[in-house]
């Protein structure tokens, strides 16, 4: 899980860093202004389904209900 967090951190901070280099080349360059803008649009959605996800949770509460059972469960 926490690799999603720093992968998406990652990414946030390497397009920051591509920020000088594209104020200068964008005057110049449509295409760097269309794959920009079909990576974040790929990229935002693809990290709202991650969050959208609720695999992870769900596993857990299933877990956490199998404890719960074999804890509450009355002593033969």
């Amino acid at each position: 899980m926490r690799r999603r967090v720093w992968f998406h951190r990652a990414a946030a901070i390497a397009w920051a860093l591509t920020l000088p280099v594209a104020l200068k080349w964008w005057p110049q360059s449509v295409a760097f202004v269309i794959v920009a803008s079909v990576y974040a649009n790929a990229y935002t959605s693809w990290a709202a389904a991650e969050a959208a996800s609720d695999r992870d949770v769900v596993e857990r509460l299933d877990r956490i209900e199998t404890m719960l059972a074999t804890l509450t469960k009355p002593q033969e």
